[in-house]
């Protein structure tokens, strides 16, 4: 926790950021000039930009944000009480306001990162063209691109040639750009981010210097990029440059896929994970206990238990069935709790538990190999590419099932030879649904793949839902179960405080 202090306290030293009410300077805190003069002071700014992940302010959390907004948003989370809290909203479309404390928490502390990201990248070329400045100035343009696709992912309609000239979000350029602002179209937004990942791989390298130890990925490097880069073509829709960038972080040979033996104990020790490329770690001291992502969704100490997984991914999972034992994914979904509240089924999710043996600690993962195999699947599959798509689902596979005894993993693989070129995407979105799940991906891939929400179970995402199912399933009919994929209420208002303060900024219809 001093080492977040410490770098918060550095970051706020150089910005004077209205919307962010950053121009407080610490009296014990390097002054700009020394930052660009001492040797740690670059350093120590972008090291800020890290903390403010995890920093937190009550409930108010970046990843805690981040998660929820996305997830408990999907049709793999239910909601078995109806809190008091704001996270709510994201289950319940139709009371999302832009008042709500969620929604402006991670829109200002996205900015606080991209404002952040905009001081280190004027410091870094006031230092020179050393390799540990380009480095930082690599990680700088990287975090900014971070930050602002996931805004646009929340706060925008999914980019496509139709929507392309539709409001994205703000987009902010250097650190003396932050007078009151329009926002950009999509197709700018994405051009932003793009051109920010393309910079940072410009000025990073392969190896990264002594001084930014990476042991456990806690680092943005030039695989980061790579990573980032694949995912946003996906998104985009430029489907070479998704297979491309992905080419490259698979055939660096840096980072393997978890074994299916070794996976059920992936995310709990994801600091030293084969296939972790970066994530956010966290140590004991960071614990943030009932506040800290794993609280909702998980039944232990400082646990609210109030959210679990929905039976319609059990579904895809194959419930009741023998891939329970054979789909080593099965292993963070509890499956022996035997808790109904509130006339829900809790299956419990330990993605974000057991790191150090806590219950509500881990370090997230934001991006991992297997991502990046399903990101080109997925390019395949919509490039028609049946073979190379299922070649890559395959390898996936290959490290998730553990087969009985006397039966061959064949038998559980995909058949180019059966699937045609008008069943391989759904095939890739199932596998990405599965193997992906609660990381922060389901709603964003049924919007942008223009497939509908379902969530035809009981809980509180339901309009009128009272604790007590009448029925099997609710029924399509049921307000809260079926959103046609356009409907403007899956994308979340702008935040009240920046419409107040910034009357160029048009909210969403």
């Amino acid at each position: 926790m001093k080492k977040i202090l410490k770098y918060s306290g550095l970051l706020l030293i150089a910005l004077t950021l209205t919307e962010c009410d950053l121009n407080v300077i610490p009296q014990d805190a390097l002054t700009g000039e020394q930052i660009t003069t001492t040797s740690d002071g670059l350093s120590s700014l972008v090291n800020g930009l890290y903390a403010i992940f995890k920093e937190s302010s009550g409930n108010n959390c970046y990843l805690r944000q981040y998660y929820q907004m996305s997830d408990f948003a999907s049709d793999d989370i239910v909601c078995a009480y109806k809190t008091e809290d704001d996270l709510i909203n994201s289950f319940r479309y139709k009371d999302r306001s832009a008042e709500k404390s969620n929604i402006n928490s991670f829109w200002e502390m996205s900015y606080k990162i991209i404002y952040g990201a905009n001081v280190a990248i004027s410091m870094a070329d006031l230092k020179g063209d050393d390799a540990i400045t380009n480095q930082l100035k690599g990680e700088s343009y990287f975090l900014r691109a971070f930050a602002t696709h996931n805004l646009v992912r929340f706060f925008a309609k999914p980019y496509s040639n139709a929507n392309k000239l539709q409001p994205g979000v703000i987009i902010r350029e250097s650190k003396s750009d932050n007078m009151p602002k329009a926002r950009a179209t999509l197709e700018d937004t994405y051009k932003y981010i793009i051109s920010s990942l393309k910079t940072a791989e410009s000025v990073m390298s392969e190896e990264m210097p002594s001084e930014r130890n990476n042991d456990n990925h806690r680092f943005a490097s030039i695989y980061s990029v790579w990573s980032m880069l694949s995912r946003v073509y996906l998104y985009k829709g430029d489907l070479d440059s998704c297979i491309l960038y992905s080419d490259k972080l698979i055939g660096s040979g840096m980072f393997e896929l978890e074994t299916a033996e070794n996976f059920p104990g992936y995310f709990a020790s994801a600091k030293s994970g084969s296939e972790s490329i970066w994530l956010i770690p966290f140590n004991l001291i960071d614990d943030q206990l009932n506040g800290s992502v794993a609280s909702m969704i998980f039944n232990g100490n400082n646990c609210w238990a109030e959210e679990g997984a929905s039976t319609s991914i059990l579904e895809d999972m194959g419930i009741g069935t023998g891939m329970e034992d054979i789909d080593q994914r099965w292993k963070y979904i509890v499956t022996d709790a035997g808790v109904i509240k509130n006339g829900v089924n809790m299956f419990y999710i330990s993605k974000f538990s057991g790191q150090d043996g806590s219950p509500t600690l881990s370090s997230p993962v934001m991006f991992r190999l297997a991502e990046i195999y399903l990101n080109r699947a997925e390019a395949y599959a919509r490039k028609s590419d049946v073979p190379n798509a299922v070649a890559d689902l395959n390898t996936l596979l290959e490290n998730r099932l553990i087969v009985p005894e006397g039966e061959i993993i064949d038998d559980y693989l995909y058949d180019d030879a059966s699937i045609t070129t008008g069943e391989i995407v759904d095939i890739v979105l199932k596998e990405r649904r599965i193997e992906l799940a609660f990381e922060g991906h389901r709603i964003f891939d049924l919007l942008r793949s223009g497939k509908n929400v379902v969530r035809n179970y009981w809980g509180f995402h339901l309009d009128t839902y009272n604790g007590v199912p009448s029925g099997s399933e609710p029924g399509l009919a049921e307000p809260g179960v079926l959103f046609q994929f356009n409907n403007p209420e899956l994308i979340y208002p702008i935040p009240s405080s920046e419409i107040s303060t910034n009357k160029l900024c048009l909210p969403n219809l």
